[in-house]
């Protein structure tokens, strides 16, 4: 886990807390009305009813932020609006709807009971409670809740700084105009939108061409980084210069995994930082960062939920795998009569980036299983919401 530091409460969504945070007040600090409507003692409207209504002298007003201009007293009334301050006296309020104001009289229609329509002092916190311990992620309810008990700063785990580094002669930016065998730099925005998601800080390294000397610069900056995620570069080819830098450096922890898409995966160091090698493939380095990056920018965070949970469903179609790889279908799941339907979103190679957009979860085939057929159940990684 990554070291702490101080944060303006407004920027500190998502983020983990590195402090228990203690209320010093009760909330809300005083008991008040959670209606607009009359101030009143419950025992003056016992006999109140539609047929027979009681009447009560309305002795004034009471807005929220000011203080009450009297204290209720027997057959007397204030009128009150939410979030005001309950009167000396006072122990209801009676909702407007139920009442019907004339010459300085109320007309009450309905008996209530003593504490109706009230908040009293600290029934939401109370002084000295602990309203968020360190560990917790947070969300905008607790940010609303601490910021309720007078914080506006808080000690929360720093965001990780992740350089992303894109490597290839073929690559050029969005909108740039592609000569003869060039192609779209996809991966620099797909990647860098993972990245940001789970809350990394993305320092971006740019495109690496196929020369050592230019990764090498490139990659000097990676001291400035937490860890180091590069695509491309990592497989066997001449050109993979990536896999033979950090093989030379014999900085390599592994290479290659056992699933489909991404098996040329490369996880060592670069100067002095952990480096993830992605495949170039833009479907292969986004099921990467799903299976390998994710939870480690995560876990970095001191979060501890950085594996997604996964789902029992049913498969539409067949599906086939070689049984020496575990394999990750991209999928469309759907809620059905009670259980999860899923089918493939279409061709499944590992260049086609929208089977990967259209998907809302990964179908996980493990290894050693060749063949699912149609109608069996299946495990899948949701990606979104399913419906």
């Amino acid at each position: 886990m990554l070291e702490a530091e101080q944060f303006p409460l407004a920027l500190a969504n998502g983020r983990v807390l590195a402090e228990d945070v203690r209320s010093d007040r009760d909330v809300p600090p005083f008991t008040n009305s959670a209606m607009d409507g009359y101030a009143v003692r419950a025992a003056d409207t016992a006999q109140a009813s539609k047929a027979a209504p009681v009447r009560l002298a309305v002795l004034g007003e009471i807005r929220a932020g000011a203080a009450p201009p009297s204290g209720v007293r027997p057959s007397s009334a204030l009128r009150i609006m939410t979030g005001a301050v309950l009167p000396d006296g006072a122990d209801a309020v009676v909702r407007v709807e139920d009442t019907t104001e004339e010459n300085s009289e109320v007309e009450i229609r309905v008996a209530v009971q003593p504490g109706t329509s009230v908040r009293h002092a600290g029934s939401d916190i109370r002084r000295g409670d602990v309203v968020a311990s360190a560990g917790r992620v947070l969300t905008p309810g607790l940010i609303g809740v601490i910021a309720s008990v007078g914080r506006r700063t808080i000690r929360c785990v720093r965001r990780p700084r992740v350089l992303l580094l894109t490597t290839g002669d073929e690559l050029r930016d969005a909108g740039e105009p592609l000569g003869p065998g060039q192609i779209t730099n996809t991966n620099r925005y797909a990647l860098r939108a993972a990245l940001e998601e789970v809350g990394a800080e993305v320092l971006d390294a740019g495109v690496a061409r196929d020369t050592r000397e230019d990764l090498v610069e490139r990659l000097r900056s990676a001291e400035q980084a937490d860890l180091v995620v590069s695509t491309g570069g990592v497989s066997m080819g001449a050109y993979d210069l990536v896999r033979a830098l950090i093989e030379d450096r014999e900085a390599v922890d592994f290479w290659q995994v056992a699933l489909r898409p991404g098996k040329p995966l490369l996880v060592g160091t670069v100067n002095g930082r952990p480096l993830i090698g992605l495949p170039g493939n833009p479907v292969s380095a986004l099921v990467g960062i799903e299976l390998f990056v994710r939870p480690a920018v995560l876990k970095m965070q001191g979060r501890t939920d950085y594996a997604r949970p996964r789902l029992s469903a049913t498969t539409e179609d067949r599906l086939v795998n070689p049984p020496h790889l575990e394999q990750y279908f991209r999928g469309i799941a759907r809620r059905e009569g009670g259980g999860i339907l899923v089918r493939l979103t279409g061709d499944q190679g590992s260049h086609v980036l929208r089977s990967m957009a259209d998907a809302n979860c990964l179908i996980v085939v493990p290894l050693g299983t060749s063949e699912v057929a149609a109608g069996s159940p299946v495990e899948i990684i949701p990606l979104g919401p399913i419906e």
